[in-house]
């Protein structure tokens, strides 16, 4: 049995998109909420790209279309026809950013993709990556201003749009704390209404854990693992008595 902890609160009638992980899906009331910013945040190969992945495949099973921003070269075509088919690239678009300023104007070409395709999600994988290189080079207060600007963006579309936007997140270890902290600090933290911390655990399994949100409480926790085929619900290893 999954270490899900199952909520007192009810399913609310959000729209929704499914991940097709029971468990995850579970932990989100019905799935990754359609007009709210959702932040993934872990460290390396915690599964984030996985989770990105398997979100993208959920929306094309929807019959609607997706679109990826990849900002560190890390979508695989081979992942995603393990995950789904060939096929269905076709209605998958990829931006790939290899600047700060190329994330920028991706996300400013958004509006206009959505009012010619039907899109039903937007994913940046990872958001701050670009953003890290634009601010070791001395440039703090205007990488800052430019990432608070394209979430505002991003806030918009989903708002207006009813889209769910999903951005992973990369972590650093304070010196002075000792503490994982998220990379961009309080302003993906704010513009983001859904914190998603993911934890690689012995094997294939994972912990996502809500840090934040709108409705669930802080805390809750669900174990899932990635598999081949994706992201499936947590079986627990039965012992031997």
């Amino acid at each position: 049995m999954s270490n899900t902890k199952f909520l007192i609160v009810k399913e609310s009638n959000c729209n929704r998109l499914k991940t097709g992980c029971e468990s995850i899906d579970t932990l989100l009331l019905g799935g990754i909420e359609t007009n709210i910013i959702t932040n993934i945040y872990g460290p390396s190969g915690a599964g984030k790209t996985n989770f990105t992945i398997q979100a993208i495949v959920a929306c094309i099973k929807e019959g609607k279309k997706a679109v990826l921003i990849d900002t560190e070269g890390g979508f695989s075509t081979e992942r995603f026809v393990q995950m789904h088919n060939k096929e269905a690239l076709k209605d998958l678009f990829i931006f790939n950013a290899k600047t700060f300023f190329e994330q920028e104007q991706a996300i400013k070409e958004l509006e206009i993709l959505i009012e010619k395709e039907n899109i039903g999600l937007i994913a940046i994988d990872s958001l701050v990556s670009l953003y890290r290189l634009h601010m070791h080079n001395d440039k703090i207060q205007e990488a800052n201003q430019k990432l608070s600007a394209q979430l505002a963006i991003l806030s918009s579309i989903s708002r207006k749009q009813n889209i769910p936007v999903i951005v992973t997140n990369q972590v650093y270890s304070d010196f002075e704390t000792g503490e994982i902290e998220i990379v961009g600090g309080d302003i993906p933290k704010y513009a983001s209404k859904c914190l998603i911390k993911i934890e690689k655990k012995e094997g294939i399994k994972r912990v996502a854990t809500i840090i934040k949100h709108r409705s669930i409480p802080e805390g809750i926790t669900c174990d899932f693992d990635i598999t081949q085929t994706g992201l499936v619900t947590h079986k627990k290893k039965l012992g031997l008595f």
